[in-house]
């Protein structure tokens, strides 16, 4: 059995096809001075031809799967719309170097700069970059397209990865599931085989060498596994939960018009985390009350330059109307990965996550901050907007924030542009400190919300990006429900609400122990929201208080976990 990142839920059993896509070779060599305008023409003309595939493959895109999900095909056509981009390769083939040996040497450093970063979402945009250098070489090369072998039976597919033009080729009304080397929650892969419903593992590392095509596979995208070749009494096995799963997901279904209320009648808000606006009307259809955190980094990546004031207030506002009235959470910028193009004259950090990141980033670049504040408050005029400061471990950190805020307001009435002069600001507890000193927060805040996944690796001294030492990163750690007890119950002596946008929020086996112990809302991954609401629709209020009360007693994760289970399980909820 393999074991990856359960990228989509479902399963799938079939036969499997190994996808191989062309491999590319080019040599890198010197060129003379009188060579360097031929080789910016070749550059011109890839450029242009690579945009016009592109726009040729969104298109499409947009046709078969809508604007929202058709989002993920636009990102490498902003690459090559992106000015800092083609300088870069204009400026390597002027210092001496073939088109060939510019477009690889540039899109690598990309490629670096993205793969190194300890943020899922970052290193999934490393393929973007790949697969625009891949198409540039191939135009240059003179190779032509080959389209993606199409299916001539259902099957799963299985590969090293998938570029988000190879996804949308594949005959999807014959994929089964898929199975991937590379790629996370965020990859192209995932999001397209969360859209279409299909089962998908990803991450799962070095196996496609293992595989034939016609192999029999079982793809267990819940449970992050896949096996190879398994006997009649496995197939047996994974045909029945196949079943019991859709069963389940068409009573989920059901639940989506309904109120994330327990049965004596207490209610709870469920949100989404999202990234791009573009996830909106999908999160609304899983039973999004709004979105709970919109994270924008990657506004600032892949540039430069800071995104303009005006750029910024678009994109917000963009999600404001999407969700129709609901809330939006936005979260200020928080970027710890290593130096991108838009960070590298600013700062260098041998250790980013305990170095210069959420708020003090925000702080030591005041400019960049406030132009940030000020398309939040704008967007605030058009709906319900509050603002969340990231990694606060101190007071008077978060009074320097709010004075920022204070500033951009007066700044915005002074320009006379609209703005919401009374937005709210949210403290997101992800420091050990600020868990442990909540209460302290409470007169300089409207909300808390816990951001479980730094919160846990700050306690535990624990990198969750590190293959090592992953298995210890335990969200239902005794210490780490300590903290999350402290903040909801300062959140409730103070009369503040309080939410969760971190990983365990998003997590069903620990939505009985949330609500014992008191949090208002939940917000996740959209596709964890119906199983989360069929939690609280199963239980009291009483009898999620007890499940609280009776797990803060037990001394290890492990024991945790399995009481969890257990009341799950009693109550047939465990998925």
């Amino acid at each position: 059995m393999l074991r990856g990142v359960a990228g989509a839920p479902g399963i799938a059993i079939g036969r499997a096809f190994v996808f191989r896509p062309e491999q590319l070779e080019f040599e890198r060599k010197s060129i003379s001075s009188r060579d360097v305008d031929q080789e910016l023409v070749k550059l011109q003309h890839a450029l242009r031809q690579a945009h016009q595939e592109l726009s040729s493959i969104y298109a499409r895109a947009l046709s078969d799967l809508g604007r929202d999900r058709a989002g993920t095909f636009h990102a490498q056509i902003m690459i090559l719309e992106d000015a800092t981009f083609e300088s870069e390769l204009i400026n390597v083939i002027r210092s001496g170097v073939n088109v060939e040996g510019a477009v690889g040497e540039v899109v690598t450093s990309y490629v670096n700069i993205f793969e190194d970063s300890r943020d899922e979402y970052l290193r999934e945009r490393a393929a973007d970059y790949r697969d625009v250098g891949c198409r540039l070489l191939r135009i240059l090369l003179g190779q032509s397209w080959t389209p993606v072998p199409r299916l001539k039976e259902e099957a799963i597919v299985v590969a090293r990865d998938l570029s988000a033009p190879d996804s949308l080729q594949l005959d999807r009304s014959r994929i089964l599931g898929l199975a991937t080397e590379s790629g996370g929650r965020t990859s192209t892969a995932c999001i397209l085989a969360r859209s279409l419903e299909i089962p998908a593992v990803v991450g799962l590392g070095r196996f496609v060498h293992k595989v034939q095509s016609g192999d029999l596979l079982i793809v267990d995208g819940s449970k992050g596994t896949v096996i190879i070749n398994p006997n009649e009494a496995t197939v047996a096995e994974y045909r029945h939960r196949r079943e019991t799963y859709l069963a389940c997901r068409k009573e989920l279904q059901m639940l989506s018009d309904l109120p994330a209320e327990t049965r004596d009648g207490y209610r709870v808000q469920l949100l989404a985390n999202i990234d791009h606006p573009g996830e909106v009307t999908s999160a609304l259809a899983q039973g999004a009350e709004g979105v709970g955190l919109f994270r924008t980094e990657h506004l600032f990546l892949g540039r430069d330059t800071m995104p303009s004031e005006d750029e910024q207030f678009a994109v917000y506002v963009q999600v404001v109307q999407k969700t129709g009235g609901r809330c939006v959470v936005i979260r200020t910028l928080d970027y710890a990965g290593p130096s991108s193009p838009f960070f590298q004259s600013m700062h260098y950090e041998p250790n980013p996550f305990l170095g210069c990141r959420g708020i003090r980033l925000n702080l030591n670049f005041e400019e960049i901050f406030k132009v940030q504040i000020k398309a939040i408050l704008r967007a605030g005029a058009y709906g319900k907007v509050k603002v969340m400061f990231p990694l606060i471990s101190r007071v008077e950190d978060l009074r320097r924030a709010k004075d920022m805020l204070q500033q951009a307001q007066l700044e915005l009435e002074q320009e006379g542009k609209k703005f919401d002069p009374r937005m709210e600001v949210g403290l997101l507890v992800e420091v050990p400190s600020a868990a442990l000193t909540a209460e302290l927060f409470a007169p300089e805040i409207d909300f808390y919300n816990i951001g479980t996944n730094d919160l846990v690796q700050y306690t535990l001294a624990v990198d969750r990006t590190s293959a090592r030492v992953n298995p210890l990163h335990q969200a239902l750690h005794p210490a780490v429900l300590r903290l999350v007890k402290n903040v909801i119950d300062a959140a409730r002596n103070s009369g503040k609400c309080v939410a969760m946008c971190g990983e365990m929020a998003g997590e069903p086996l620990a939505t009985l122990l949330l609500l014992g112990l008191g949090l208002q809302q939940f917000s996740a991954a959209a596709g964890s929201l119906p199983e989360i609401k069929k939690v609280i629709r199963a239980v009291t209020l009483r009898e999620a208080r007890e499940v609280a009360h009776r797990a803060l007693q037990l001394s290890a994760p492990e024991e945790v976990r399995r009481y969890l289970e257990q009341e799950m399980k009693s109550r047939r909820l465990y998925f």
